[in-house]
């Protein structure tokens, strides 16, 4: 079979042969229907500083399929395999957990200390055929399609983070940044019981896209997002939570001073470096309270996404603009530069 390869430090990916995976213990082999390219890819596709990070922290080892958020078919099971069965459409988790670390014996297998990361450490899923640990794959409600399991991954992280702002019917929540992570909380707050949703950036294309999912969207290279919050929240004093998904360092320069006295912080783009803040101006005074998201709750993240959408109040697709054949990766990262929301990978037969 192909598969989309990253094989060493240079820029750019490859499309190579590459042998068809058989599953080792406790592995289940899944036919890829769909899958999604993620800010993580692009950093892969560039080898970037933060690409650099990653491959330092989870081991990478060259060459390796990347890809890591999908949705398939069970066609294979390796020995010792008890949970999931042949015949069972289901989406990766990315987070790979040790199953022995305090954080997984105490309910945060999505931190483990152990992780390894789906796609990272080990080979992903930009190819006919992938394999995993049994332990990530979940197993799609009916309703859902191979193309909204195949966004899972990433809408559950912003389906997280709309978790962790703990809000309330009627809240004013602000999204910095209006890339697919944030379009997602867009539509995942609004179905939460947000009662203004106010979208910055500074991409035209994505800022249309806000708007149509419901925001009140602006470029803050043209207004003053401080003063254009508190505009909009006279009678709050500024927005009940800040939902970080642009991973700008610059970003903390004025998110502090968007929300209330009392508000929310939620922290989802990683910024490169360091940051400045002032903690008794930003956050002591304002009794800010502050959340980082790094992935899913397993499972519980999951299920409170997929209850959104099998009830019909979230579709994710909204979000995907453009759809590929694997063999088209150059240009499907292509047009990521050129203007997209969600751009996803289908099997050769659906793109015929």
């Amino acid at each position: 079979m192909k598969a989309v390869v990253k094989n060493n430090t240079e820029a750019g990916l490859s499309y190579l042969d590459v042998p068809r995976p058989e599953p080792k213990p406790g592995e289940v082999l899944i036919k890829v229907h769909a899958a999604s390219i993620c800010g993580t890819d692009i950093h892969y596709f560039k080898w970037d500083q933060s690409a650099e990070d990653f491959a330092r922290k989870f081991d990478v080892q060259f060459p390796f399929i990347i890809g890591h958020e999908c949705a398939g078919e069970i066609v294979a099971v390796g020995s010792d395999v008890r949970s999931r069965r042949v015949g069972e459409r289901v989406a990766l988790e990315t987070h790979i957990p040790c199953g022995r670390c305090f954080q997984c014996m105490h309910g945060e297998a999505h931190n483990c200390a152990n992780m390894s990361v789906y796609g990272t450490s080990c080979n992903g899923c930009f190819a006919p055929y992938a394999v995993a640990d049994e332990r990530i794959a979940y197993v799609l409600p009916e309703e859902l399609s191979y193309e909204e399991g195949a966004l899972l991954e990433p809408a559950g992280v912003a389906m997280r983070a709309v978790e962790e702002a703990c809000l309330e019917p009627g809240d004013t929540v602000v999204v910095n940044g209006a890339g697919p992570i944030g379009m997602f909380a867009i539509l995942l707050a609004k179905a939460s019981g947000a009662g203004r949703i106010i979208a910055f950036d500074m991409d035209a294309y994505r800022l249309e896209m806000a708007k149509r999912l419901g925001a009140q969207a602006f470029d803050f290279t043209k207004v003053n997002n401080v003063e254009k919050v508190a505009e909009l929240c006279r009678l709050r004093g500024g927005a009940d939570v800040v939902i970080e998904t642009s991973g700008s360092p610059k970003a903390y320069d004025s998110i502090f001073d968007m929300i209330r006295l009392e508000g929310r912080i939620v922290t989802v783009g990683h910024p490169g470096g360091t940051v400045s803040l002032n903690v008794t101006k930003s956050i002591n005074l304002k009794g800010a309270r502050i959340k980082g998201i790094f992935g899913r709750r397993i499972w519980s993240t999951w299920e409170h996404l997929t209850a959104l959408m099998a009830s019909g109040k979230v579709s994710l697709l909204d979000v995907v603009t453009h759809r590929f054949a694997f063999s088209q990766y150059q240009e499907a990262f292509a047009q990521l530069s050129k203007g997209a929301g969600k751009v996803l990978f289908l099997d050769e037969e659906q793109t015929d």
